[in-house]
C-alpha cells in the first residue's frame, strides 16, 4: 500500500530483515480498512497469550517500555497511515502482556507447600456454593498455627458438611480442617487449577472435620464485590429448592455462574457434547444479558400507555428474554 510505505532514508538504520516484515504487516492492516480497529483487542488477547505461554516470571518493565515505544512510534508516523497502525497495533500488544504482569503480581500470595492438619481455622467467609454433600465455602482466614507469617495464605477453600450452620458472604467461622497445597494439572492441556486459584488468591485447599460453626465477630463491610457473591448465593439456594438435583445445578450455573449443585457425571456430559463453555462464567453473562432484554423491554412498553393498559408487558418481555 502507498501510505504504509516510508522514504527509504525514514529508516535507514533498521536492517533488511526488519523491515520488510514490518513493512509486511504494516500493508496487511492498511488492507483490511475499516475493519483495523476490530484488531486491537485481538492484539492485545496475543499479548495476553504470550504471558501464559512463558516458562519463566518476566519482569514488568518490558511490557509497559515497549507499550509506550508504540504509543510514541504511533504518534511520530501519524503521516504514514500503515506505519501509524503497524505501531499502534504493537503497543496494544504489549499493553495486553504488561496488564497480565501487573494482575499476577497483584495477586500474588503465599501457597501452602506441605500438608497441614488437622487444624483450627478461622476467617470470615468471602464466598460460597453449594455441592453434592454439603457446600464449598472460601474463606479469608485468621493467622494459621505451624506457618510462618511470610507463609501464611490469604485465602481458603474448603468443603463443609451439610451439618454446618448456614454462612452468607461476610459471616465469620470457625472449623477444624485439614489443609493440602493447590493440587497441579492433571493432563497436559486439562483443567489447570493451580492457575485459576492462583488468580483467586487462594493459597490452600481441604475439608473440614465436623461441622463449621458461624461465630460472633466485629462486622465488616466487603463492598459491592461481596453483596454481588451474597446475591448469586441467594439465588442459587432458592433455584435449588425449587428445582432439586442437577436440573437446578445446571438452571443455577446458567443463571448465577455456580456450579457446584451439579453431578460429576452431568459435568462429563457437558464436556464430552462440546457444551461445557455454557457453564463458565459466560453463562452468568448470558443471564446478565437476558435480564438486561427482560427490563429494557418491560420498561420500553411501560413508557407506551395504549400498550401498558391492555397487554401483559410483563409476559411479553419474560417472552423476549426466553427468545434471547
Amino acid at each position: 500500500m502507498a501510505d504504509a510505505a516510508i522514504p527509504a532514508g525514514g529508516v535507514g538504520w533498521a536492517s533488511e530483515w526488519l523491515h520488510r516484515p514490518a513493512g509486511a504487516f504494516a500493508d496487511r492492516l492498511a488492507a483490511e480498512g475499516e475493519r483495523r480497529l476490530l484488531w486491537l483487542p485481538v492484539f492485545f488477547g496475543a499479548g495476553i497469550g504470550v504471558y501464559f505461554f512463558l516458562k519463566i516470571e518476566p519482569p514488568l518493565w518490558p511490557g509497559i517500555a515497549v507499550a509506550l515505544a508504540g504509543v510514541v512510534a504511533a504518534i511520530a508516523l501519524r503521516r504514514y497511515p500503515g506505519w501509524c497502525q503497524a505501531a499502534l497495533a504493537l503497543a496494544v500488544f504489549a499493553a495486553g502482556f504488561a496488564l497480565m504482569r501487573e494482575t499476577a503480581w497483584e495477586r500474588e500470595a503465599p501457597i501452602l507447600q506441605r500438608r497441614l492438619g488437622p487444624v483450627a481455622v478461622s476467617g470470615r467467609v468471602i464466598d460460597i456454593d453449594l455441592v453434592e454433600r454439603g457446600w464449598r465455602i472460601v474463606i479469608e482466614n485468621d493467622l494459621l498455627p505451624g506457618l510462618d507469617a511470610n507463609d501464611q495464605p490469604r485465602h481458603l477453600r474448603l468443603h463443609i458438611p451439610p451439618s454446618s450452620d448456614e454462612l452468607n458472604a461476610g459471616d465469620r467461622v470457625s472449623l477444624k480442617a485439614m489443609l493440602y497445597p493447590v493440587p497441579a494439572q492433571l493432563m497436559p492441556g486439562g483443567r489447570d487449577l493451580q492457575r485459576e486459584l492462583y488468580f483467586a488468591r487462594i493459597g490452600g485447599v481441604g475439608y473440614s472435620f465436623g461441622a463449621a460453626h458461624r461465630v460472633a465477630g466485629p462486622a465488616s463491610e466487603g463492598g459491592w464485590r461481596e453483596d454481588l457473591r451474597q446475591l448469586r448465593t441467594d439465588m442459587s439456594r432458592r433455584i435449588a429448592a425449587v428445582l432439586p438435583g442437577s436440573t437446578g445445578g445446571v438452571a443455577s450455573a446458567l443463571i448465577t455462574g455456580k456450579r457446584g449443585a451439579m453431578t460429576e457425571e452431568v459435568k462429563q456430559a457437558f464436556r464430552d457434547s462440546g457444551l461445557s463453555h455454557l457453564l463458565a462464567i459466560a453463562g452468568l453473562h448470558l443471564g446478565l444479558v437476558g435480564a438486561f432484554v427482560f427490563f429494557a423491554v418491560r420498561g420500553g412498553l411501560a413508557l407506551i400507555p395504549w400498550v401498558a393498559l391492555r397487554y401483559p408487558i410483563k409476559k411479553i418481555a419474560a417472552m423476549s428474554y426466553l427468545t434471547n
